[in-house]
């Protein structure tokens, strides 16, 4: 069996307890179809980049499992006609990560990001003079000629 990670995202319209319903269903048929569901959870709603199917927001659920191909692939069709779910990914990993809210790690990791890009050498504390860069580009083609 391989080790899958499967991400889906439900209309803005349900509640949490119906896409959290709709986790534990495509739970069970993984497990119903001799794979295992390692870790499942709700993530939260969140805005989305760009309107899908008219939602501006979605739910978001996350689930490890292993299981087998052909059950992956079915899993992938049941999503895929299934009008409460927006847009879905299934990812094969070499191994679960074991953190808490896979959601959130994201959003911190992307927080960091940001933070680390403001100390760059171009912060917005240094200021350039005019006369100093032209200074620097005369002295730059004095040296080339």
């Amino acid at each position: 069996m391989n080790l899958y990670e499967n991400i889906f995202i439900g209309r803005q319209d349900l509640s949490q307890q119906q896409i959290e319903a709709l986790g534990a269903g495509l739970a069970l048929f993984v497990t119903q179809n001799s794979g295992e569901v390692v870790r499942s959870e709700y993530c939260g709603s969140r805005n989305l980049a760009y309107p899908i199917k008219k939602n501006h927001k979605g739910h978001y659920y996350v689930m490890q499992m292993k299981a087998l191909g052909e059950t992956i692939a079915e899993l992938e069709r049941i999503m895929r006609i299934n009008e409460d779910i927006i847009r879905h990914l299934v990812v094969r990993v070499d191994k679960l990560d074991d953190r808490d809210n896979l959601i959130t790690q994201v959003k911190t990791s992307s927080d960091d990001f940001a933070a680390s890009r403001d100390s760059g050498y171009r912060n917005s504390s240094h200021k350039t003079n005019a006369a100093e860069s032209g200074r620097v580009v005369a002295e730059t083609e004095e040296t080339s000629a």
